[in-house]
């Protein structure tokens, strides 16, 4: 790969091994190949180093925080309950504003 240099400094980067590092709040990564400013000390990935740590911390989340549950009624509205895990890790409330957004036939997103 050529260089990899700071847009703040302009100067080249040199390639880290991160122990530790959270793409995501509360989803730790170990081992996550980054650049260095050796005079910022900012971190710059590369498109196919984001992918990675993408594709590392949906799969972590999709084990930690994958739940199944089953659809139930209340009134004439469907409900879906959520695992104690998830309200804690999202911090939600009873009282809280979501906003659910349709992702396709089969999918949907949350968000808080």
């Amino acid at each position: 790969m050529g260089q990899i240099i700071c847009k703040k400094c302009g100067i080249e980067a040199q390639e880290k091994i991160l122990d530790r590092y959270e793409y995501e709040e509360g989803i730790p990564l170990c081992n996550v190949h980054t650049y260095e400013c050796p005079n910022c000390q900012e971190f710059i990935f590369t498109e196919a180093q984001v992918e990675e740590i993408e594709k590392r911390t949906e799969m972590i989340k999709s084990e930690m925080l994958a739940f199944e549950r089953k659809v139930t009624v209340s009134g004439r509205s469907l409900v879906i309950n959520l695992p104690e895990d998830l309200v804690r890790h999202m911090n939600i409330a009873k009282g809280k504003i979501v906003k659910i957004i349709p992702g396709g036939k089969k999918k949907f997103i949350v968000e808080v």
